[in-house]
């Protein structure tokens, strides 16, 4: 008995020694949580509108990364098409044609971005429905 309560004693001691994983630790005392990086596939699947945005709605904060990932045979871009006043995308509004499977565009959510609605297209695909709607907000991030 006294060697099981020194092992738990012992185990408790090296566990509250032990710094806590950043994914662990809570946001008190209102502190935001840490950026992190949001994934938007490209995709080609069957049925009347064969290509799409997964997920189609999502949402992001400042510091956030948005991470398009093209995963369909078929090109594709990525045009930030209607934004909310005060966006400041610039060149970064479009991109490049993603033309093999894994290509990536990558973008950061930072002051060029005002909080607000984006709706994102694939120019080649935005009349059979390729379309993606983003919601910037400096509160917490929801994916659908």
């Amino acid at each position: 008995m006294f060697k099981l309560r020194f092992a738990l004693v012992g185990m408790t001691a090296a566990a509250l020694a032990s710094p806590m994983p950043a994914s662990a630790q809570g946001t008190a005392g209102g502190a935001s949580a840490s950026p992190h990086t949001i994934v938007i596939k490209l995709v080609e699947h069957a049925g009347p509108v064969p290509f799409a945005f997964e997920p189609a709605a999502f949402s992001a904060r400042h510091g956030d990364t948005l991470r398009f990932v093209q995963t369909a045979p078929t090109m594709h871009n990525v045009h930030f098409k209607t934004m909310p006043s005060g966006a400041k995308l610039g060149a970064a509004a479009m991109s490049q044609y993603l033309t093999t499977k894994d290509q990536v565009y990558t973008l950061v959510v930072d002051s060029r971005f005002a909080e607000g609605k984006y709706e994102i297209v694939c120019d080649p695909h935005e009349l059979i429905g390729m379309h993606a709607f983003l919601s910037v907000t400096d509160g917490p991030a929801v994916t659908k």
